[in-house]
């Protein structure tokens, strides 16, 4: 006689399934700095155009500086797009995927050996020794956040590996590195311990 499981499996499958996003915050911080950059950009090409027949210096200054604050609205907009729309970083059973301008790029667990926090950046960093910047998780308190959820769940994926091979699944010719999870980092400053 079978036992009854008490949960589908379907359930399982698809709890096993779930996916974590992460995004960077800071999209509305930069997206008023953006509106109020633009504001301050077309103030002062105004003020040049009132200004511009009785001092041509004047006016050239204040036309300069509605460039350089126009320049500095688009940066802002451009980043606050970034934020909300692109820069992203999702985790699943298997891997971490990065979300950029360029694309998607994912790192299987296994292929990591650290997650760096260091002065409000995330990094991951490969068996390699290349280090690859999160830029879906923006600050520290984000940073630790992503850190112990990308730990937990390759704690989960070598326990898996580990009972797949328990239950009659051959381990030969796996890579040796492969049943390790990727370590932690400290506060900024401490660097992950790469050797394992």
């Amino acid at each position: 006689m079978e036992p009854t499981s008490l949960v589908p499996p379907e359930a399982e499958a698809a709890a096993a399934a779930v996916t974590e996003r992460f995004q960077p915050g800071g999209v509305l911080h930069a997206l008023v700095s953006g509106l109020l950059e633009a504001a301050l950009a077309a103030v002062l090409l105004a003020c040049s155009l009132l200004v511009g027949g009785s001092s041509d210096a004047v006016a050239t200054s204040l036309t300069a500086a509605a460039v350089l604050w126009g320049v500095l609205s688009v940066v802002s907009l451009v980043t606050a797009l970034l934020r909300a729309r692109v820069h992203a970083a999702e985790l699943d059973d298997e891997a971490v995927a990065l979300h950029g301008v360029t694309g998607a790029r994912r790192y299987r667990y296994d292929e990591l050996s650290a997650v760096e926090v260091s002065r409000g950046r995330t990094r991951l960093v490969a068996r390699n020794g290349r280090a690859h910047t999160v830029r879906g998780v923006r600050g520290p308190a984000q940073g630790s956040r992503f850190r112990a959820r990308v730990l937990a769940r390759a704690t989960e994926a070598v326990e898996r590996r580990r009972a797949g091979r328990e239950g009659g699944t051959s381990g030969a010719g796996e890579d040796p590195q492969a049943g390790k999870p990727p370590s932690g980092t400290g506060d900024a400053g401490r660097l992950p311990d790469t050797d394992h």
